[in-house]
């Protein structure tokens, strides 16, 4: 018998290691995105009108990370303004590949990107 999920008993697709409860992938994308909010909130992370950069390396973690920023800035109206920043080294070969996905990221997501040919210069 499938493991159903705590909150809605749909067929669950995990256990969270951080509380042993099941979820189907509805209710984890809904728990994930409310404890980043509430980290937010009680860290008075942010106050609106702040510039903020997302280090974009073109792997999964931070493609979920500028994902979710811009789905909660725009959920809970937090009045800041995201871009991915990445920094090209200027080494052929490199990160050609990882430095392209984050220039796809930048328009999936919809998020304008800031870009770099120098480690020592910010553009």
């Amino acid at each position: 018998m499938p493991a159903l999920c705590r909150r809605c008993s749909a067929r669950a697709i995990l256990k969270r290691p951080k509380t042993g409860d099941t979820l189907c992938k509805e209710c984890f994308f809904e728990v994930f995105e409310l404890e980043i909010h509430q980290t937010i909130l009680d860290s008075k992370l942010f106050r609106p009108g702040l510039r903020v950069a997302i280090g974009a390396s073109g792997g999964k973690d931070s493609t979920v990370l500028a994902h979710v920023m811009k789905v909660l800035n725009e959920r809970y109206k937090y009045g800041i303004d995201l871009f991915l920043l990445s920094v090209d080294e200027g080494i052929t070969g490199y990160r050609d590949d990882s430095l392209e996905t984050v220039k796809r990221n930048e328009i999936q997501i919809c998020m304008a990107g800031a870009w770099t040919r120098s480690s020592s210069r910010l553009v």
